[in-house]
């Protein structure tokens, strides 16, 4: 049998690696035009919402926080990360003719300044690749026709794409950030990234200004009450993911502290009785009544203050 020389052998390579190349320079071709278009696009974008605040202003039309009525791949915002450089514009829907060119607002997903959780989506590999090294505490703006909001990143993690219940409302107002896992997956990526992050409360106007308008403000309390000698009243400061007794048989341990919202998670522990009394997003300054198995006398607990590392209040109890 004649064997092939090496000519034609070497021949038969050359041709593999010019395809090939054609082939890698064709694929990069695509995606850097890809790029470009998107890139255009949002710059096109952009304006174009800037034009509407301005003209919003103008008409001197005040924000409104109700649900716009948008259809599919309609404008609802932009939505930017300062520390990322990060600004992308938000369409309604996750179609891929929306998520192509934008981010898509998931539908059936709260609006921002609503309550509830605002869920966007948007590809790894294009705008919202710098995901990826987002961190805790990062602000996220979302720019809206009826208002900006901002937000504070709080968690980051990694789920299956059936699991939908990081879409499902908080007690408080929050914003969900979805993308595919992980960002340099080559094809469909098995995983969904999830961002999570809570609204920003807007700060309170001076009380001079609230109350310009207001009637006069009611005289101040009688500060010659006597307390009642039959309640005790312990005061405590404790630090988050400790634990500490704060009278005998009930006490008192933090495992999570929200600054932002003043709600803390923890567990208070009662004895003689062996109860646990568990604190679930427990908001500061709604009082925890319990009542004594053995003698039904009223216990109280009040947290006064919530920082981000620690909590402080008292414990109010029968004297005796």
């Amino acid at each position: 049998m004649k064997q092939p020389t090496p000519r034609k052998n070497n021949r038969a390579w050359r041709w593999i690696e010019y395809a090939l190349l054609i082939i890698g320079v064709g694929a990069l071709a695509i995606w850097g035009g890809a790029l470009a278009v998107n890139d255009i696009w949002q710059r096109w974008e952009n304006r174009a919402f800037d034009r509407q605040v301005r003209a919003r202003q103008v008409r001197q039309q005040p924000p409104t926080a109700r649900a716009p009525s948008v259809g599919e791949n309609a404008l609802v915002g932009r939505l930017s990360i300062p520390r990322l450089h990060l600004s992308v514009m938000v369409r309604e829907g996750t179609g891929e003719g929306t998520l192509g060119l934008a981010v898509g607002h998931i539908p059936g997903t709260s609006f921002p300044g609503q309550p509830g959780n605002v869920a966007v989506a948007g590809h790894r590999d294009t705008l919202f690749r710098s995901l990826q090294k987002i961190r805790d505490d990062d602000i996220v703006r979302f720019e809206t026709l009826g208002g900006n909001y901002e937000y504070r990143v709080k968690s980051t993690e990694i789920v299956k794409p059936e699991d939908v219940s990081v879409l499902k409302p908080g007690h408080a107002p929050e914003l969900t950030l979805v993308t595919c896992y992980p960002f340099d997956y080559f094809g469909s990526a098995p995983d969904r990234f999830i961002v999570k992050a809570r609204q920003v409360p807007r700060p309170t106007p001076p009380e001079a200004d609230r109350h310009a308008d207001a009637s006069p403000p009611p005289p101040p309390p009688d500060r010659t009450t006597k307390p009642d000698p039959s309640i005790k009243k312990v005061s405590f400061f404790l630090s988050k993911n400790h634990s500490r007794e704060l009278a005998p048989g009930i006490s008192l341990g933090v495992t999570q502290t929200d600054a932002i919202d003043k709600s803390v998670d923890g567990w208070m522990w009662v004895m003689p009785d062996r109860r646990t009394i568990w604190l679930r997003e427990h908001n500061a300054q709604d009082p925890v009544i319990f009542y004594g198995d053995k003698d039904g006398k009223k216990r109280e607990l009040l947290i006064t203050n919530v920082t981000d590392s620690s909590v402080a209040g008292y414990l109010l109890l029968p004297a005796q």
